[in-house]
C-alpha cells in the first residue's frame, strides 16, 4: 500500500511540474508585438536562423555590435523591439536562442558560448563586440565574459543581480548595467549588494519604477513587482543606455 502511495504521489508531482512548466512557457511567449517587428524592410534585414535572430542595418558599417542573451524560459522574439531599433540606429543585433530556453546544462552553455565566439570571429567588419543579457541571460553573459574577455569590448546586464560568485571587478572592458526599481527578482537590494563584483567605472542606469518584464514583451511572470513607469517609457530608457555603450565602444576601434 505504502509504495503504491509512493507511486501515486510521484506521478502526481510529475503532472504538477509539467503543467508548472506549461505555464511558465506560456507566460514567457512573446507578447504585444506587431508582425512587422520580425519582417525586413528598407532599413534593417530580419533573420529568423535555428539559433538566433538577427537584426541587420541596411547600412551596415559601424564599428561595434551587439549579442544578446534572453532570460530563462522568455522567447526570444520578446527582445525583438529592443534589437530592431538599435538595428535601425545602425547596430547589427543578435539575439541568440537558448537551448530549451534556459541553457541549464554546462554542455548547453558551452554550446551558446562557441556559437557566439563563432559570431564574434566570422565578422567581416571585425568590430567591437558587447555581450549582453537579460536576467538568467545575464549571468551566461558574465560566465562567458569570465572565460573569454577577451573576444569582448564590452559587457551588458540587464534586469540581473548578476554576477553573484564571479568577480568580475578587474574587466577593464567597458561595463553596463541596468535594472528597474521595481524588479522584484533582481531587486535594487541585489544589484547594490553584488555590485563589488562588476568594475567600480561601470555605468549603471537605474530605471526609476521600471520591473523585471519590461525589459522585453511577454506575459506576466511570477514574483515581479509592479512597475511604476509604462512599458514604452522603459523601453526606450534602456535602448538609449544600450547605444550608448555601443558608441562608447565604437569609439576604441
Amino acid at each position: 500500500m505504502a509504495t503504491k502511495k509512493r507511486k501515486y504521489i510521484r506521478i502526481g508531482l510529475g503532472i504538477f511540474w509539467v503543467g508548472v512548466t506549461a505555464w511558465l512557457f506560456y507566460n514567457m511567449q512573446a507578447k504585444g508585438l506587431e508582425s512587422i517587428i520580425l519582417e525586413s524592410n528598407n532599413k534593417v534585414q530580419v533573420q529568423n536562423l535555428s539559433n538566433a535572430l538577427l537584426f541587420t542595418p541596411a547600412i551596415d558599417t559601424m564599428g561595434s555590435a551587439l549579442i544578446f542573451y534572453p532570460g530563462a524560459l522568455v522567447d526570444p522574439k520578446a527582445y525583438a523591439p529592443m534589437a530592431r531599433t538599435i538595428a535601425k540606429a545602425g547596430f547589427k543585433t543578435i539575439i541568440l536562442k537558448l537551448p530549451y530556453r534556459m541553457a541549464f546544462f554546462e554542455s548547453q552553455q558551452e554550446n551558446v558560448f562557441q556559437q557566439t565566439l563563432e559570431y564574434i570571429r566570422s565578422d567581416s567588419l571585425n568590430r567591437n563586440w558587447i555581450l549582453g543579457g537579460h536576467s538568467r541571460g545575464g549571468k551566461l553573459a558574465t560566465i562567458f565574459t569570465q572565460n573569454y574577455s577577451k573576444a569582448l569590448s564590452g559587457l551588458l546586464l540587464v534586469g540581473t543581480s548578476h554576477p553573484r560568485e564571479l568577480d568580475l571587478s578587474d574587466l577593464t572592458i567597458d561595463v553596463t548595467k541596468i535594472y528597474g526599481s521595481n524588479d522584484g527578482l533582481a531587486s535594487e537590494e541585489e544589484v547594490n549588494k553584488f555590485a563589488m563584483n562588476l568594475p567600480p567605472k561601470m555605468h549603471r542606469v537605474r530605471i526609476a519604477g521600471g520591473n523585471h518584464r519590461q525589459f522585453a514583451y511577454y506575459g506576466y511572470q511570477l514574483g515581479d513587482g509592479s512597475a511604476d513607469i509604462s512599458h514604452k517609457k522603459q523601453q526606450e530608457i534602456m535602448i538609449h543606455a544600450i547605444l550608448k555603450q555601443l558608441k562608447r565602444v565604437q569609439a576604441l576601434k
